[in-house]
């Protein structure tokens, strides 16, 4: 879709702004602008906001692109959009070390359906929705210090249209056949859940609470990785900034995240619903854009 001066200027800023490359404004240009022009005419044809599910891997993007539509919708379509991430929704590191006891150590690190507070997810959601709602209130996650923080974004409603972002590695994700649950999908099970407590537990999650979460959504779009292998090289990169954002707004270069080794273990945890994600996912999106190692999109898939 083409850019008129005051949106190719927005873009431009946007990509100083965040410290993004050609690759983020090439994808732009060619589709995340009219993918923001076709939410915003679904949020205009809505009586109430829409609540959209964007799925990507870690590291693929779906931040980035998340908060691109949520400052150029309002500006340049006149829709409001607003970013729900479901990393927010992390447990505590009390909570998780609790689940971790009773049920499997591996539930101790944040990630996994199950690691979330889906309740409160839910009243969050409902409250986009409920006309007598003025003020929705969400939490936030210190990923760098994996814990809750007392902090609470505040984010007022108005009476234009709406479109709710609700992003995340797992949104939208189905839970697996029993039978893919029968072996190990990778080295980190087979040494840490050779006996399946874990990902059957977090299938169950997946059958029952988080049914009713994903059943909210309105639409579900996809940035589809090419492998698992480029999601480990994102997430490296994606602590690299990480840190370096924290250590900029806080002025503490002593500020430290993950090494390579921790990423890599790390994202271990997230290798058998992600690879089940990159199958079955795009044939329920209505859109899907399938990266490149780059993270340029190769090719986007629209839903009938």
């Amino acid at each position: 879709m083409a850019c008129g001066n005051s949106d190719q200027q927005f873009l431009e800023a946007f990509i100083q702004q965040e410290g993004l490359n050609d690759i983020f404004r090439r994808n732009a240009l060619q589709y995340f602008n009219a993918y923001g022009h076709r939410l915003a005419k679904l949020a205009e044809a809505s009586a109430r906001p829409i609540i959209v599910g964007l799925n990507g891997a870690q590291g693929s993007g779906k931040s980035t692109l998340s908060q691109y539509l949520s400052e150029m919708m309002p500006r340049h379509l006149h829709v409001d959009c607003h970013v729900v991430s479901i990393d927010d929704f992390y447990l505590s590191k009390a909570k998780r070390k609790k689940l971790a006891t009773v049920i499997h150590p591996l539930l101790a690190i944040r990630g996994v359906p199950g690691t979330h507070d889906v309740p409160l997810l839910l009243d969050v959601l409902a409250s986009f929705i409920e006309p007598s709602v003025q003020t929705v209130a969400l939490p936030v996650f210190d990923k760098l210090k994996d814990d809750r923080t007392r902090k609470v974004r505040k984010i007022q409603k108005s009476a234009r249209p709406t479109v709710i972002v609700f992003e995340g590695w797992c949104v939208g994700v189905p839970a697996q056949q029993q039978l893919a649950l029968s072996v190990p999908a990778s080295g980190f099970e087979f040494s840490n859940d050779n006996n399946g407590v874990w990902r059957s537990y977090v299938n169950e999650q997946l059958q029952t609470h988080y049914v009713d979460v994903f059943s909210r959504l309105d639409r579900l779009s996809m940035l589809k990785p090419p492998c698992f292998e480029a999601v480990y090289d994102w997430r490296v990169d994606q602590e690299i900034r990480l840190v370096a954002r924290r250590r900029q707004d806080a002025s503490d270069t002593s500020i430290r995240g993950m090494s390579v080794k921790q990423v890599g273990e790390f994202v271990e945890n997230f290798r058998r619903l992600t690879c089940h994600a990159m199958e079955v996912l795009p044939s329920l999106a209505d859109e899907v854009w399938e990266l490149q190692a780059d993270r340029l999109v190769l090719e986007e898939q629209l839903g009938s």
